[in-house]
């Protein structure tokens, strides 16, 4: 434990150096790399030791002036360390290589990158509401001046904006939660909200509060108001960060909150069900609508928070129902789907800043033909892009595979609710697999396939070398993880065990090896299918690459100087997809249709906005700023009326607490 928290307070010191070294912009990036990669290799080696090896890092005591405060690293907080410590060091390193800052002082944006980071590795060892509250706070005030870096940009300012007033509302909510907590147990200890009874109604406030307080941070439908626009318009690496990392604080409070609730109740399990869905299909029919390639990506992350979701949902209605085997496949799915999706995300949206820095545009309709130039990028975003969307052999398809296996084993209890879990499970996950495919089809071929769709844009520059070390140790991290999934298994099962135990599920080692054994045989599938591709190009090397080869033109149909004017565009290759769904998506349609035998011109651009934020959030705020008028009046610059003020409701609470007493 001494090791972790010295980790912190490496980071930390590391982002205070360079600060006060602003203007000496490489010593400061030094500083802030340096800082992160080395707190990041301390704090990696308890991580370890707890998450597999089982040992207890022990327990750590603050003096607060509300009493002691205890930090513990176990089990749970080791598991959501991991994509925390790993995404916090490589996008450190990438941040220093690729050299985004163009400003004079990068010193703060180092400073609160460091803050972010540490403040995460405090928040999941936190034991205490109030230091669980300090550090969710700081986590997000450091995310905000991240993403209103670049502050000479007006969409991202408020996108930072957007951000923090969601962060609060979900904050605000997350003060209540804990005030029953620990009115139900007379302490601010995550020890004593386990040992106390909370009665059923009591529990079911606590747990829907805790899911749209966190959920705001997973991205939730329509608590997902803030995702889009921050995700875009932060720094490539503050979104791998975010993305990778951040949103999965969400998932560590609503996990942990589920632990201190002994008796989990059907309706919670559906609650996390309906919504996983919902948010899943939502966000792939969004991303398929979208010219900006890194809304693309943000979009992406609210897909995978929607299979998480659904995972953890069948989780919890198979611990009301008692079915370990169910209830072991569904939450090893949704944690290993966690730690999945960190590292193919991050490697998304590193790629995408890699993309930006040779092309200089984040539109999808001005890309095209980067393969050729960009030869590294393209392989390593492709990777990612066939991991994210669930394909074998990569990592995330064995996380979705156990949730899809949680929902055949669901079929076998043969219950109307348990079919009907199945259904929804099979249905959903067949659903979001399709359209993920779809999209980053279309995200890929975009990008690298084809000609150039601007010809008046500077050529591509593939990354430098050092840009090129992050995006490959994260591709080693995904085929690691891929080969490696059976033994996953055992780790992930360590803290699927924890969170089980409060609730009276117990697994057993035939309950693994029900998961494990399916999991076996897929990896053996995928060892197949990569001998098979790696025959295949040595094959193409030895036997079709030599010899004299002539560049002639195919059969052309009497064309023969094909451009980027006849290759789809974005708009015109998701528009089936976003035609059967355009009751959700409303794409504003322009452009010129095609007319006459010989038509001379024709053109098609569609543009979407997220259907949820132009038809309740945008109104609803609207309301509100319009109720909220008369009450400038009060905020009029007297200070003299301002001390009334504070006088009054000084007042009004003494009464309260006189005629209470």
């Amino acid at each position: 434990m001494q090791h972790y928290l010295m980790a912190i307070v490496v980071i930390v010191v590391g982002g205070l150096t360079a600060w006060f070294t602003g203007r000496l912009r490489p010593l400061s990036a030094a500083a802030g790399m340096v800082s992160c990669v080395v707190g990041a290799v301390m704090a990696f080696v308890p991580v370890v030791q707890t998450l597999i090896y089982g040992i207890d890092a022990g327990l750590y005591q603050l003096n607060l002036p509300l009493g002691l405060a205890t930090l513990r690293l176990d089990h749970v907080s080791a598991f959501f360390s991991l994509p925390v410590l790993i995404l916090g060091a490589i996008s450190a390193v990438y941040a220093a290589a690729i050299n985004y800052h163009d400003r004079n002082e990068s010193g703060s944006y180092w400073f609160f990158y460091n803050l972010l980071f540490a403040t995460m590795l405090l928040l999941v060892v936190s034991a205490n509401a109030a230091v669980f509250l300090m550090a969710w706070e700081i986590m997000s005030v450091a995310a905000f001046f991240l993403i209103i870096h670049r502050d000479e940009i007006a969409s991202a300012r408020m996108a930072g904006w957007r951000f923090l007033v969601a962060s609060h509302i979900g904050t605000a909510a997350l003060f209540l939660l804990f005030a029953m907590l620990s009115a139900g147990s007379g302490s601010f200890e995550f020890a004593s909200f386990t040992a106390a009874k909370i009665p059923s109604g009591s529990a079911s406030v606590i747990f829907f509060l805790a899911l749209f307080g966190f959920g705001v941070k997973v991205g939730m439908l329509a608590l997902h108001v803030w995702l889009p626009d921050s995700y875009t318009y932060a720094d490539a690496h503050v979104s791998a960060l975010l993305s990778g990392a951040m949103s999965k604080m969400g998932f560590y409070g609503l996990v942990r909150v589920m632990m201190f609730l002994a008796d989990y109740q059907s309706a919670w399990g559906w609650a996390l069900l309906t919504a996983g869905l919902l948010t899943g299909v939502y966000a792939l029919i969004m991303a398929l609508a979208q010219q900006d390639m890194k809304k693309v990506i943000a979009y992406s992350s609210m897909e995978n928070a929607g299979i998480i979701l659904m995972g953890l949902g069948c989780g919890v209605l198979a611990g009301v129902w008692k079915q370990p085997v169910l209830a072991f496949a569904a939450f090893a799915g949704a944690f290993l789907h966690i730690f999945n999706h960190s590292v193919c995300k991050g490697l998304l949206f590193l790629g995408s800043g890699a993309i930006y820095y040779g092309v200089g545009t984040r539109k999808l309709e001005l890309m095209g033909g980067l393969a050729r130039k960009m030869p590294f990028t393209a392989v390593t975003f492709g990777i990612g892009a066939a991991a994210i969307a669930g394909l074998p052999p990569f990592n995330n398809f064995y996380s979705e595979f156990m949730i899809f296996l949680a929902g055949l084993q669901a079929a076998k209890a043969g219950s109307a609710a348990a079919l009907l879990l199945s259904g929804t499970i099979l249905a959903g996950l067949g659903l979001i697999g399709g359209l993920a495919m779809a999209c980053f089809a279309r995200t890929f071929g975009l990008f690298f396939l084809g000609a150039s769709r601007n010809e008046k844009r500077n050529a591509p520059e593939e990354v430098n070398t050092f840009v090129k070390i992050p995006l490959g140790i994260l591709v080693f991290i995904i085929f690691a993880s891929s080969l490696a999934a059976p033994w996953l298994l055992y780790p992930v099962g360590k803290v699927v065990a924890a969170i089980g135990a409060p609730a009276g599920l117990v697994f057993s080692a035939a309950d693994v090896l029900v998961v494990a054994g399916p999991v076996r045989s897929i990896m053996g599938f995928s060892l197949c299918l990569i001998l098979l591709a790696v025959s295949g190009w040595l094959l193409k090397c030895r036997f079709f690459s030599a010899g004299d080869v002539y560049g002639r033109c195919t059969w052309d149909c009497g064309f023969a100087a094909p451009d980027a004017r006849i290759q789809y565009t974005s708009s015109s290759f998701s528009q089936p997809v976003v035609e059967v769904f355009s009751s959700v998506a409303r794409p504003f349609r322009h452009g010129e249709p095609v007319s006459g035998l010989f038509p001379q011109k024709a053109s098609f651009r569609t543009e979407t906005q997220d259907s949820l934020l132009r038809y309740l959030h945008f109104p609803l705020f609207g309301l509100i700023n319009r109720g909220m008028v008369p009450l400038r009046k009060l905020q009029h610059g007297r200070l003299h009326l301002y001390i009334c003020y504070i006088a009054i409701v000084l007042l009004v609470l003494l009464l309260w607490k006189v005629v209470a007493a």
